[in-house]
């Protein structure tokens, strides 16, 4: 999954910003499942996951004050 920096979440519309974390919810719940069973090998994937979670949530809530 390619980083996303934050000036592409600032363009994009709610909507797509919900879809987008919900699929980021998805990867980092399926990235630590493999990391619990010894699966994962790029393990720094769980902690760029969080943050642009965080990212996302942090427009959303943006966007939704103004």
């Amino acid at each position: 999954m390619a980083k996303k920096k934050i000036k592409d979440f600032k363009t994009m519309k709610v909507e797509d910003l919900k879809a987008e974390l919900i699929a980021n919810r998805k990867v980092l719940f399926e990235s630590n499942f493999k990391h619990k069973m010894g699966q994962l090998k790029e393990s720094h994937t769980l902690k760029e996951t969080r943050k642009n979670i965080a990212r996302i949530k942090t427009e959303i809530n943006g966007k939704n004050g103004s």
